[in-house]
């Protein structure tokens, strides 16, 4: 009866190397910040060369775009069939996304950085802003908010709240002040100005 093969141990698989090259280099953009961050540090800290980091990530910028995109969720698109529950379900998601350690809430000021900020709009902020659309657009067609509803105004208060006061200001918003905040905004909701030439843009 001859035993199985002991398996030797060999290169890591891509997915290992991957997590270890986001987690190490979410440490040190959390310790020293955005600029002091180099490829080649992480490099060296993970134990790889740079083009494995590079044949995953064009640059800095979006290694650094990956490790905030590892660290947050779009969420389930909620449809509860009003839209203060659906907004409700959306900005406390959005809250979870922003319960960051120490270390990460120091690193997700990286995010305004202009090599990261489109890559992380491609890839988490344009699908989050499209279920919120998504949830005034149901609203407007059940007759809970009027057509010219603005849509960005509405969202973009609600959202503004949770970065402020809590990944900047470190306070946490009780779940009953997001209520009184989207029963303010749904009954007097933001309006579009006619003689405003607004677009969105990332």
């Amino acid at each position: 009866m001859t035993s199985d093969p002991i398996e030797k141990p060999g290169r890591p698989t891509d997915e290992d190397l991957t997590r270890r090259i986001l987690a190490t280099a979410g440490e040190m953009l959390g310790r020293n910040g955005y600029q002091a961050l180099s490829v080649e540090q992480v490099s060296k800290a993970v134990g790889c060369g740079k083009t494995a980091i590079y044949r995953r990530y064009a640059d800095k910028g979006a290694l650094v775009a990956a490790v905030l995109r590892s660290q947050v969720e779009i969420g389930a698109m909620p449809d509860r069939g009003d839209i203060r529950a659906d907004l409700l379900e959306h900005v406390l998601q959005n809250q979870r996304n922003q319960e960051l350690s120490p270390e990460q809430s120091h690193g997700l000021r990286a995010m305004f950085e202009p090599d990261v900020f489109p890559t992380l709009w491609d890839s988490f902020f344009q699908h989050r802003r499209r279920q919120g659309v998504e949830i005034i657009d149901r609203a407007i067609a059940r007759g809970q908010l009027p057509e010219d509803v603005h849509h960005d105004i509405l969202l973009d208060t609600i959202a503004g709240l949770t970065l402020y006061r809590q990944s900047v200001k470190r306070i946490h918003i009780d779940e009953r002040h997001y209520v009184d905040i989207i029963d303010a905004l749904v009954s007097t909701p933001p309006r579009r100005l006619a003689d405003a030439d607004e677009q969105a843009s990332p």
